[in-house]
């Protein structure tokens, strides 16, 4: 049997996230400004301690499974199905600023059907609409594929979709 064969990666439907584009009044806001005493805070680094640095250990990443190939020549192989997908945030800078674009995360998705890793398979172009995806990404839920009746650990890009709507 070949160990090196590669992983097969579903494609999930695109999820579309609309907003509205902001538009930047200025405001004139008048007040006074704090007074600042130097002499309050000319100690106070002395008083800090500092951070405990720990020894970090890294957790040995599980070995794969070898899967029943028959499963999918059979036809009883069950792919992944989102089941809790909120929608993430229209981050309002992106918004004011004009951005939009698509961004494809790549989903690690344990048996049991949480989000183990998601990380950025497409950029958008712009890092807050990817933080956004992958933060919202991060507490979806999902039915794990399934091999036979055996759930089994997998991996799906989901294109994202950030449009603005004047």
């Amino acid at each position: 049997m070949d160990n090196n064969v590669e992983e097969e990666i579903q494609m999930l439907d695109v999820i579309e996230i609309t907003g509205t584009v902001v538009e930047y009044a200025p405001r004139d806001l008048s007040f006074a400004l704090p007074e600042i005493h130097p002499r309050l805070y000319q100690n106070v680094t002395e008083h800090l301690s500092r951070p405990e640095q720990k020894l970090v250990k890294q957790i040995p990443t599980p070995s794969r499974i070898l899967l029943d190939q028959t499963a999918k020549t059979g036809n009883i192989f069950t792919p992944v199905r989102p089941l809790k997908t909120d929608r993430p945030p229209y981050p309002r800078r992106a918004r004011q600023e004009g951005w939009h674009g698509r961004v494809i995360l790549r989903l690690s998705i344990q048996p049991t059907g949480t989000v183990e890793r998601a990380a950025i398979h497409e950029s958008s172009g712009y890092p807050l609409l990817d933080d956004s995806a992958i933060k919202a990404a991060t507490q979806w839920k999902f039915q794990p594929a399934k091999n036979g009746g055996f759930p089994v650990a997998s991996t799906v890009n989901i294109p994202i979709q950030f449009d603005l709507v004047k």
